[in-house]
């Protein structure tokens, strides 16, 4: 038998990022046939596996084969696995995301597959696209699933039984540019921001670079917007990037400026670093004033919480900005656990973008799944954590977007929860995995899953 880490390394080797997860795929259907599982390849690469073992209960897990890739070097995710070091109890990676996220978990399931004793029949979902456009998940051949039992291996703390997550809404929102001659350009760059998961993250206050960018703006006496890149993805905070500009001020002027100004950041944002340097072109977008209102008026960040528990209910977040063959392009982002109130905001930002001249396009609209009261699963799990640690689980509501929602609407009558080992700094360079955790969380879904054969 493999552990889960040594799996987890195995998948670490296999390039995965969202929308190209054949290499995983396969890698997964050899893993079936070795040891002598049921398998079917579906749409978007997904995987299903059932291992029957000789029960009459059948539980569904479940994980998604991608991940996030962002590097501080432009890494080769196409055709190179993580680079992966461990440091004390954590796996990390040195300039790139870990992708633990959901690389862990499926490391968990293809570990439990090979338990023998005990164990009820066991179904698995390999979705993808989980962190794009969820076509995976959307896509997935239901009629294999006979259980109506799931448990996802996609959470990112350990003790936490998430029992219900938030909707998602992505959109692109464009506008063509024209240019016209311009001088004295000036090129601003941004890095060292914590940056973040929109969803788990939004909550924390951290700053977004796009909107820092467009405020020093306001402070620099800009003439016109001549390029701009920032961000990465629409369910990534924004942490880096650069704006060029023109101005009638100096360089030591702007340098002056900038060193005057008063940002107040929160502590995780305290490595932020901003540098003005020269420019040489000869050009600017006559469009800069458009740009710079819509920014400046658009809605980021923690928008609204419940009131009971001052938990996230609808959020927004400006994940990236870029301009690429005379197109102005930006990745938007909506989070919601009440669909009247993404509704709303999604009303507002059609009549922001039309006052800008802007056109915008949903790419994905992903369901919430409501929280249950009577579960069978999540009792099981919280017994049996604290029969094994001696410790409480907590309950929690998700703000990120889980495929939940899309299973829920998918399996009838579904119970389902989500677990995980400890993940911090998902989506970024930062991302790191407790060693320890995995571990723990392994035997927690074992004993978890023996109790449910009973």
């Amino acid at each position: 038998m493999k552990t889960a880490l040594e799996y987890f390394e195995e998948i670490m080797s296999i390039p995965r990022e969202s929308g190209k997860e054949d290499k995983i795929a396969n890698y997964l259907v050899d893993y079936a046939k070795k040891n002598n599982l049921e398998y079917s390849l579906g749409k978007y690469n997904t995987v299903f596996l059932r291992k029957n073992n000789n029960s009459d209960k059948t539980i569904i897990l479940q994980a998604h084969s991608d991940m996030v890739c962002v590097s501080t070097n432009g890494y080769d995710f196409d055709n190179k696995g993580i680079p992966f070091y461990i440091d004390g109890d954590y796996y990390k990676a040195k300039d790139t995301s870990l992708g633990a996220d959901d690389g862990i978990g499926l490391a968990i399931i293809l570990a439990i597959l090979q338990e023998k004793d005990n164990m009820p029949n066991i179904e698995v979902m390999v979705t993808t696209e989980e962190e794009t456009t969820m076509l995976g998940a959307s896509n997935f051949d239901y009629s294999k699933i006979t259980g109506n039992t799931l448990i996802s291996l996609d959470g990112i703390t350990e003790a936490d039984i998430e029992s219900s997550s938030a909707g998602m809404c992505s959109l692109t929102i464009n506008k063509k540019i024209t240019y016209e001659e311009d001088s004295n350009l000036f090129k601003l760059s941004i890095s060292g921001l914590a940056g973040g998961h929109s969803g788990d993250d939004i909550h924390r206050g951290r700053c977004n670079a796009i909107k820092l960018a467009f405020y020093l703006l306001s402070k620099l006496d800009y003439k016109n917007i001549v390029d701009i890149n920032i961000g990465k993805k629409d369910n990534v905070i924004p942490s880096e990037g650069y704006i060029v500009f023109s101005s009638n001020k100096s360089l030591e002027e702007l340098n002056s400026i900038l060193k005057s100004i008063d940002l107040e950041l929160k502590d995780d944002d305290k490595n932020l670093s901003l540098t003005i340097e020269n420019y040489d072109d000869n050009k600017s977008i006559i469009e800069s004033n458009d740009i710079y209102n819509l920014i400046d008026e658009i809605k980021d960040g923690l928008l609204e919480t419940y009131k009971e528990d001052n938990f996230p209910l609808l959020s927004a977040n400006i994940g990236k900005i870029s301009v690429a063959n005379d197109n102005l392009e930006i990745k938007y982002s909506i989070r919601s656990s009440d669909k009247e109130k993404e509704n709303l905001l999604l009303q507002e930002l059609e009549k922001l973008a039309s006052k800008y001249n802007f056109t915008i396009n949903i790419d994905a609209k992903k369901p919430f799944f409501p929280f249950k009261e009577d579960s069978k699963i999540r009792k099981l799990l919280a017994n049996s954590y604290k029969k094994l640690y001696g410790k409480e689980t907590m309950i929690k509501k998700v703000h990120a977007c889980m495929e939940g929602g899309i299973l829920s609407n998918n399996i009838p009558n579904l119970d389902i929860c989500t677990i995980a080992p400890t993940i911090d700094n998902c989506h970024s360079v930062n991302e790191r995995v407790s060693i320890s955790s995995t571990n723990r969380v392994y035997e927690w879904l074992k004993d978890t899953l023996t109790e449910f054969n009973k």
